[in-house]
């Protein structure tokens, strides 16, 4: 698990730095857990849906894993707003992910 140091939370972000390096699903609910009890009811981490936030988070590592644009996926940002295809689209991806 990585540290929640490694983790800026801002009211319409979150960015997780070496998101890549948390695998599981668990991990990553647990981790955003965490980070929700530590920071403000105001910041992104706790505004967004959980599931959504995992469902990116997972789309990001897929591409990580695939070698696809590493240097932007190695890291993850969890907007607070997202278009709606983008939802859609991590909906779909994360489902296509299975390094768990």
């Amino acid at each position: 698990m990585i540290a929640l140091s490694k983790a800026t939370t801002t009211p319409t972000n979150t960015h997780i730095v070496d998101s890549c390096t948390v695998t599981g699903k668990d991990d990553m609910r647990r981790f955003l857990a965490q980070l929700r009890e530590e920071r403000a009811d105001d910041m992104a981490v706790s505004r967004r849906d959980l599931e959504s936030q995992v469902r990116e988070w997972r789309a990001h590592n897929f591409f990580y894993k695939l070698h696809v644009f590493r240097s932007r996926t190695k890291d993850v940002d969890l907007e607070l707003k997202q278009s709606w295809w983008r939802e859609w689209f991590c909906r779909v991806v994360s489902f296509l992910y299975f390094w768990d």
